[in-house]
């Protein structure tokens, strides 16, 4: 009785073991990222950044040559006492594509936790953040 709890207990084992190599391998095999291009980085607060990706079966995912995107609005007009307010045009707003460093605090790299992103994308070479990107530099 005992001798078949300790083989039920190794078969356990080994069978838990072999499920969790086949998934680490299986994760680690199937990447979405082509090194060779620009990704775009979709973030669950929102914010979507544009760079390399590397690290992407890491807990965190490294980003280079980061850049993102700020929303241009355009000034509202103000009227001045006794002035009607006169219909504006519609003005399309705007974005600008920032990289990131220029910030006060300087940073020079990104790591976004895995559990943060929602997805990465892959960017054409011939698109209008890529082609952007490369006018920059």
């Amino acid at each position: 009785m005992m001798s078949a709890i300790v083989i039920v207990i190794i078969v356990a084992a080994v069978v838990v073991g072999g499920f969790m190599l086949f998934r680490k391998s299986a994760s680690s095999s199937t990447s979405v990222v082509d090194a060779t291009k620009y990704q775009a980085v979709f973030v669950t607060n929102g914010q979507v950044y544009f760079g390399k990706v590397s690290g992407e079966n890491n807990q965190y995912v490294n980003l280079s040559d980061v850049y993102y995107l700020v929303l241009k609005q355009p000034l509202q007009n103000q009227k001045t006492e006794g002035e009607e307010q006169q219909p504006q045009e519609q003005v399309k707003p705007g974005y600008s594509l920032i990289k990131l460093g220029k910030e006060m605090h300087g940073p020079t790299s990104m790591s976004i936790s895995k559990e943060q992103i929602l997805f990465i994308e892959n960017l054409a070479d011939d698109s209008k953040v890529v082609s952007t990107i490369k006018n920059q530099k």
